[in-house]
């Protein structure tokens, strides 16, 4: 890298766009998979991921052009290409993803609405040269605040894993959340997007335990302090209830959605885990700015 980033103090909509971009990125990942493991079974569930990944990623980059203030900045960044700057790797990720996205979803479209044949071989090839981008997506923010000259996040260690493991996991539920409504066609997709929820929450509260034990491990007065405001100062309700209601309650949620199948309780995890996913985010951006 060129040295740490200076500029770090980023406005709400940031924290809305890191959890967009992550949560279209580990949607897209996972309707990649579906596709390539069988097209048929998990057809449900590449189609809502591909639209849901299209949607989500909508306001991404007009929320960059608002942070950045002057559009040509953004364009500006899209022309320097640096595999040194993650600004630049984040700004071209974007783009690339954003190109994958679109044809996806204009396939899954073109199929539902008969207008071709199967497009599953095409849908395939763009979302594995989409799921990379996607995987670079979800977890570059966690690899920006790393470069940054903040204490908590230069000091933190698993950010990007972190990060990643919530693109997943809000990407898992907010698929599970829309395949819950479409009845017993859906049986299959949904069971499988409750396991991947689940084992992604596992990475989730594995990476929190890294972030905060390495922080406590850096011997920084800086980062132990702003640390202190999650864990026991003005974020920890915020924080502690990412950590127990968004992320461990719907863990076991899921494992009893596996004994006994229910909707129902799949729509009620999935929103605590949207819900978490974000809230997790938001309070490690605003400890680290403080």
């Amino acid at each position: 890298m060129e040295g740490l980033l200076q500029s770090s103090h980023w406005p709400f909509i940031i924290d809305v766009y890191f959890f967009l971009g992550g949560l279209a990125g580990g949607a897209f990942v996972i309707a990649t998979a579906a596709l390539l493991v069988n097209a048929v079974r998990f057809r449900d569930v590449a189609r809502i991921g591909y639209y849901l990944a299209f949607v989500a990623l909508l306001p991404c980059p007009l929320i960059l052009i608002v942070d950045l203030g002057v559009p040509a900045r953004f364009l500006n960044m899209m022309m320097r290409f640096n595999v040194l700057s993650p600004m630049s790797m984040g700004a071209w990720a974007l783009a690339g993803f954003g190109a994958c996205a679109f044809l996806a979803a204009l396939f899954t479209l073109l199929e539902d609405m008969r207008r071709s044949g199967d497009l599953t071989g095409a849908k395939r090839i763009v979302g594995v040269v989409g799921g990379f981008f996607g995987f670079f997506l979800a977890a570059y923010p966690g690899v920006l605040l790393g470069a940054t000259a903040q204490p908590l996040w230069s000091n933190a260690h698993a950010l990007g894993a972190l990060f990643l493991a919530v693109g997943a996991s809000t990407g898992a539920a907010a698929m599970a959340l829309l395949l819950s409504f479409g009845g017993r066609r859906s049986a299959d997709g949904v069971a499988a997007l409750r396991l991947i929820t689940a084992l992604a929450l596992v990475v989730q509260l594995l990476s929190v335990v890294v972030f905060v034990v390495s922080v406590q491990a850096s011997g920084s007065m800086q980062a132990s302090a702003a640390l202190a405001l999650l864990m026991s100062g003005p974020l920890s309700l915020l924080f502690w209830s990412a950590i127990v209601v968004g992320a461990v309650v719907p863990l076991v949620m899921g494992f009893m959605s596996m004994k006994r199948e229910s909707f129902g309780l799949t729509a009620v995890a999935s929103v605590l885990v949207l819900a978490g996913g974000f809230v997790v985010k938001y309070v490690i951006m605003a400890a680290g700015q403080i």
